[in-house]
């Protein structure tokens, strides 16, 4: 890395005490070599007996129900077993290819990076310069640059036999080669001004480091065609039908210049770095010698100049006449860096879907994506936080105007986008989307990348502020900071685009077509899908793997470390919001006029079905606290995030509170129930701390946009009409919507059922086995039975609609009974949508979907989870008025009643 210094002008008394930005593309490039070639590699290593055995069983399960129903959001467990048995060693076949294209590329690249340096100094006839007589003088001169170049190590230095006045560095592990070529060592004696400047030139290389990473860049360049794209080539060319070979040659070949795209990139950069070094006489040697440079510098030049090894002399010396031009954070880096991570997407989701045991999550992609978002956002994150420090270092130097970072960040989500659709997985699916879809995420995700970018940039200036331009020891852990905060961020963001992206394609197991058949419509893919898809994510993550977002959302709160007056005032903000909402919690269940809209329903139960939605009331806090510190105190929305936070931290006592005070309230049995238990605990700790702190840190970033929007268009009365005529658009949709009439129900559907009923009576009797989990907790040592009761005030609701579905909201459903002498409660929460039919007093029940299913058996102290999958029920029903009777029998010997009272709420 290099030193700030502050004396004086020149290229390198503006070094920042930052990482060129060799670094950070030195790992886009790695990044897109690694990528393409797991993929290239599981093209090669297909086994196709194994292939064939797998396809001729998936075709034996022809007959059998499909693993998952789309159109009623069912999943069949025994086929979805028989599907996997088939699969067998998929899995495992897939790490092995892998991996294996992982080992042949790093070996390649070894022997290539090892090698190198034994062909060039063969090649060249190179000589040491320590082992040739009469150059005593030439080896004090090289002494005394070292020593001023600031090398605790001296170099080995080597003479070719070439004319030029020019040299190189290069070297594998701790040997470092400098070599000189004969019209360098002549100008010692001829132009001492001129050996000098290239020889310090030479010099900065060793001291940036970079001799490493440019022979890796270089051995990764041969690796790729070596290791990847021969092998590939001659397994197409084998066993690849010719009409395939066209739409894979030319993704091939975009792939290989990608590759060398970024790899070239590297060493162009290196050389601005070293430049960047020199510094007084030694700049005017180097331009003068750039300036005998006779090659042309048109647009076709500057155009061929991204396949050369070194930029053009037209291109280093305007970087030596405005220093300035080298720290531009440029969105085409950004482009490639994008490009190069979302090539590497698709193959390292599946290498992390693979391994053994992934990252703990709500299902095996989300832990999986999660785990490839980490590896890629590395790479981006020093990408990012390179150009855009940078950027903000030079601004403050020179009181310029920094990146915003919103483009560069736009131009980085373009490439994620692009780079995923060029990668080879894109081209062998059948999962495609409506053009809507496509445009809708393309530009959430691109509107994502510009919030990241404009993160990063605004927590660059923030920071760099607060450091006097000479403290490069602090810069530097300012930067890593970021980096570490940016790495975090990242890998949410990519996460949730693998998720998102992969849940959203149309195909046959679709996510989004179990989302909307839990809607009622499975076969149409509507916006409020989409936007449910996005909630859906967050809340089932939040609730089984919320350190998943937990930790990129403390990691956004960086940029407020530097600045304490505003982050001050978002606590403050925070602290006086969260304090109101705690006091008044406690009483908004028992100020709900639920009661006076249904006069029937009894207080405690009015306090329950209160109690479970205190969550609303947290989340309107949240959000208005995250709202009011942008639009009124003019804070970022990160300062909106940590105010939030800090709302939510007072509200989590909150709810737990509330729930002792309905218990309390609700005391028709002369005793208070207990507050909460652990899973109380946890739904309010990742609500108030996760859940609703995004909703209210996207609400704030929301606001600011359409504040600055609504401030532009006030400017622009064109603007403004077009606003109001959108808007006036949207408000009459909405009202034609909700203005048109229920469907009639159809045969099979009493229409007597339609609405909503809550439970006033519930009698279920069980039947116990010795080694079922109930019966190894309650202790019997024989079959046995037990009734269970559940009353209006632990009852659960349930809403039956005209076109067939129903929904059962069971938020604190508890039925009790006694079995060998110890009391047995069962709890089951959450929400399960499903068909209904009722028709001569017939009642079935099919397709269930459940959300946040949770299925307790309690024993005295302990308990025991028996969530199991939704099985379809039939029974009899009788319904009278306001009075319904559903009773279900069991061919075991169980059976259960339930008795409901039409609600009016």
């Amino acid at each position: 890395m290099s030193t700030a210094t502050e004396d004086g002008g020149g290229a390198g008394a503006g070094a920042p005490p930052l990482p060129s930005t060799t670094l950070g593309r030195f790992v886009a490039a790695v990044t897109a070599v690694v990528g393409t070639s797991m993929f290239g590699w599981q093209t090669v290593l297909v086994d196709a007996d194994a292939t064939r055995a797998r396809a001729e069983c998936l075709d034996g399960l022809r007959g059998a129900p499909p693993p998952i129903d789309v159109r009623a959001g069912t999943v069949n467990e025994e086929s979805m077993a028989a599907m996997q048995r088939c699969l067998g060693t998929l899995h495992a076949d897939l790490l092995r290819q892998m991996v294996i294209g992982l080992a042949v590329l790093a070996a390649v690249a070894a022997v290539a990076y090892l090698a190198a340096p034994w062909f060039e100094c063969r090649l060249r006839g190179l000589r040491r310069l320590d082992r040739t007589p009469g150059t005593e003088a030439l080896r004090s001169e090289l002494a005394g640059l070292v020593r001023e170049a600031g090398l605790r190590r001296p170099p080995t230095f080597v003479v070719s036999r070439s004319a030029r006045i020019s040299g190189n560095t290069f070297g594998a592990g701790p040997v470092r080669y400098v070599r000189l070529d004969l019209g360098l060592v002549h100008a010692h004696r001829t132009a001492p001004h001129l050996f000098r400047a290239v020889v310090l030139h030479e010099l900065a290389h060793v001291r940036n480091a970079d001799i490493h990473l440019t022979r890796l860049t270089i051995a990764l360049a041969w690796a790729f065609p070596l290791g990847v794209l021969v092998p590939v080539a001659v397994n197409y060319v084998g066993s690849v039908p010719a009409r395939h070979l066209l739409d894979d040659g030319w993704r091939l070949a975009a792939f290989a210049l990608i590759v060398q795209v970024s790899a070239w990139s590297v060493l162009r950069a290196r050389e601005f770095a070293a430049d960047a070094r020199l510094t007084g006489d030694d700049i005017g040697a180097v331009r003068a010698l750039l300036a005998t440079d006779r090659r042309r510098a048109g647009r076709w030049a500057r155009l061929g100049a991204a396949f050369r090894f070194h930029p053009l002399a037209r291109a280093r010396a305007d970087a030596l006449d405005r220093p300035g031009r080298r720290y531009l954070a440029r969105p085409v880096e950004a482009l490639g860096a994008g490009l190069a991570a979302g090539i590497a997407a698709p193959p390292l989701l599946d290498l992390m879907s693979n391994l053994p045991r992934t990252l703990p999550g709500p299902d095996r992609l989300t832990g999986s994506a999660f785990a490839a978002g980490v590896l890629l956002g590395a790479p981006l994150a020093l990408v990012t936080t390179g150009a855009l420090w940078r950027s903000a270092w030079w601004a403050r130097r020179t009181g310029a105007p920094a990146a915003s970072g919103g483009l560069f960040g736009a131009a980085l989500a373009c490439g994620l986008l692009a780079g995923r659709r060029l990668a080879w997985s894109a081209a062998y699916t059948d999962d495609r989307r409506a053009w809507w879809v496509e445009v809708i995420l393309g530009l959430l995700w691109i509107a994502g990348g510009a919030l990241l970018g404009r993160w990063v940039a605004d927590g660059a200036r923030a920071h760099l502020r607060r450091i006097a331009p000479s403290d490069a020891a602090r810069t530097r852990l300012a930067w890593a900071g970021a980096a570490l905060a940016t790495t975090a961020v990242g890998a949410g963001y990519v996460a949730t685009l693998l998720v998102l992206d992969a849940w959203s394609t149309d195909g046959e197991f679709s996510m989004w077509r179990l989302v909307a058949a839990r809607e009622g419509h499975p076969d149409t893919l509507t916006p409020l899908v989409l936007l449910d898809l996005l909630g859906f994510y967050v809340r089932i993550v939040a609730d089984q793997g919320p350190y998943l977002l937990a930790l990129p959302l403390v990691a956004a709160l960086f940029p407020v470390l530097a600045t304490r007056r505003a982050n001050g005032r978002a606590v403050r903000l925070g602290l006086v919001g969260g304090a109101v909402g705690a006091l008044v919690l406690p009483l908004v269940p028992l100020g709900a006029d639920v009661a006076a809209r249904d006069p029937g329903l009894a207080t405690a139960t009015a306090a329950l079905l209160v109690d479970s939605h205190t969550l609303l009331p947290v989340t309107f806090v949240e959000l208005t606290v995250a709202v009011a510190a942008v639009a009124t105190r003019r804070l970022s929305p990160p300062h909106a995030l940590l105010a939030a936070l800090t709302a939510g931290l007072l509200m989590v006592p909150a709810i737990l509170a509330a729930g002792a005070v309905l218990s309390c309230a609700a005391g028709a049995t002369g005793r208070c129930v207990p507050a909460a238990d652990g899973i109380d605990a946890v739904r309010a700790l990742t609500h108030a701390l996760v859940v609703a702190p995004v909703a209210a840190a996207l609400a704030a970033a929301l606001g600011a946009a359409v504040v600055a929007g609504l401030a532009a268009a006030g400017r622009h009365r064109r603007w403004m009409v077009a606003t109001v005529a959108v808007l006036l658009a949207s408000a009459s949709t909405v009202v034609v919507a909700r203005g048109r009439p229920a469907p009639a129900a159809p045969a099979a559907r009493d229409p007597c059922l339609l609405g909503v009923w809550r439970l006033t009576a519930g009698r279920y009797h069980l039947v116990v086995e010795v080694g079922s989990p109930l019966g190894t907790l309650a202790g019997v040592t024989s079959d046995a039975t037990v009734d269970l009761a559940s009353g209006p005030d632990t009852g659960f609701a349930t809403a039956y609609r005209a076109d067939g579905s129903a929904t059962d909201l069971y938020d604190l459903f508890v039925a009790e009974g006694t079995l060998n002498g110890h009391p047995v409660r069962s709890v089951h929460r959450g929400v399960v949508t499903y068909r209904w039919a009722a028709e001569a007093g017939r009642y079935t029940q099919r397709d269930s979907v459940s959300s946040g299913d949770v299925v307790l058996l309690r024993v005295d102290d302990r308990e025991v989870d028996v969530t199991t999958a939704d099985q379809d029920t039939n029974g009899s029903y009788r319904c009278a008025g306001d009075r319904l009777v559903i009773r279900a029998d069991n061919d075991d010997g169980s059976w259960g009643e339930e008795t409901f009272v039409r609600s009016r709420a």
